[in-house]
């Protein structure tokens, strides 16, 4: 299971987002950093992540045969890409090509949970052209436009009690929305900045198909006749607006520390006008999740080597979903973490980095206690992940 409401390129623990501003990353994150580069800077980066919390069913709670999920965790690979160009000493243009959220499970079709889902994801794509003004030696402005493809797909078992096997509902929905960045960063000295970004939420409509398979012949006859067992979906998904805050100071040793702020209004998270074959539909989606707020805080250390760097960081997650109304479609818990990295200048002038991120994802308990009689209850074991990220800077 994997959900992450901020997936951003960094150094350890995600930290150093806003400030540090030393790399074409500040395109996507904040694009007022980019006033610091000279000529073309290029940065791709890979981030490897793999969880190893598995989630494990209370059978002593739980009403639906089926145990632990069939499958575990699969690991997923991140890529991203960023560019910055320096077009005279007032303005920089920047393009980033990045994953900035997505939520997904796999649980499998035979286990106890079935019936609330068998596979979730959720997953955004943003393409973001930025561009920053240098107003004076101290003070820089900047502003992009997130163009962000949305994608979704589900399956969800149906209980057949008149006949052996399950029925299902599938769905894929896909759509693109906007939004928009403004960012602020200030030098009070050649070693001491501090910086702010906004990006406005982004609404997405998502049209797809809604598909029930696999179902008795009683009731495939009843669903065909009624013209729902293909049912053309047009949803809106709202990804929440979000504000990150950073500050960076370097000491005369070549030292520096970074602390860095992030509040999402992830009580906003919601799909809203939902249409179904054409014909809107009022649908109360339950307010079940909280404002996200996160701190990182992380150290550079010059090694012997002049080209050389020891990275160490930490950071934490507040927790998206209270226990009592968490799902397994989004099954997030409070995640702290710790990691180290080294940064290595080489010869061409390029840069590499290598951050290893040890992280705690929580129990993530879940109770579906519900009418149907149809409980499944549990929590996760052994709640660890780890994330490693590979970056080349040019």
């Amino acid at each position: 299971m994997v959900a992450s409401p901020c997936v951003f390129a960094g150094s350890p623990a995600l930290t150093g987002l806003v400030a540090e501003a030393n790399d074409a990353e500040s395109a996507f994150t904040a694009p007022a950093g980019m006033s610091r580069l000279k000529g073309t800077r290029i940065s791709v980066q890979t981030m490897f992540a793999q969880s190893f919390a598995d989630f494990e069913v209370d059978s002593s709670q739980t009403t639906v045969p089926g145990g632990n999920p069939d499958k575990g965790s699969e690991p997923m690979i991140i890529p991203s890409i960023y560019y910055v160009r320096e077009l005279n000493d007032k303005w920089h243009a920047g393009l980033s090509l990045t994953v900035p959220s997505g939520f997904g499970s796999n649980y499998g079709g035979k286990w106890s949970g079935r019936y609330e889902t068998v596979d979730f994801s959720l997953v955004y794509v943003a393409l973001t052209p930025a561009v920053s003004y240098r107003v004076n030696d101290k003070l820089a402005l900047g502003g992009a436009i997130g163009f962000n493809y949305t994608s979704e797909s589900s399956e969800v078992k149906i209980p057949q009690p008149f006949q052996e096997g399950d029925g299902k509902i599938t769905s894929d929905l896909d759509g693109l929305g906007i939004n928009v960045t403004l960012s602020l960063l200030y030098e009070f000295t050649p070693q001491t900045r501090a910086g702010i970004s906004w990006t406005s939420d982004s609404d997405a409509d998502l049209d797809g198909n809604v598909r029930l398979r696999n179902l008795d012949p009683v009731f495939d006859e009843v669903a065909t006749e009624l013209g729902i067992k293909n049912i053309n979906t047009e949803i809106t998904n709202t990804l929440p607006q979000r504000v990150l805050a950073g500050v960076y100071h370097e000491f005369d040793s070549g030292k520096y520390f970074t602390v860095d702020g992030l509040w999402m209004k992830f009580s906003d998270f919601s799909v809203s006008d939902i249409k179904l074959n054409g014909n809107k539909v009022n649908i109360n989606t339950p307010d079940i999740y909280n404002d996200l707020y996160a701190l990182t805080v992380g150290a550079g250390f010059p090694a012997s080597d002049p080209r050389l760097t020891y990275k160490i960081g930490a950071m934490y997650l507040s927790q998206a979903v209270d226990d009592d109304d968490r799902t397994f479609s989004i099954r997030m818990d409070r995640i702290w973490g710790v990691g180290a990295g080294v940064s290595y200048d080489l010869t061409s002038g390029n840069r590499v980095d290598l951050n290893a991120n040890l992280l705690n994802v929580g129990d993530a308990s879940v109770d579906t206690e519900s009418a149907r009689n149809l409980r499944v209850v549990g929590k996760n074991d052994d709640p660890w992940a780890v994330m490693i990220e590979l970056a080349y800077h040019m």
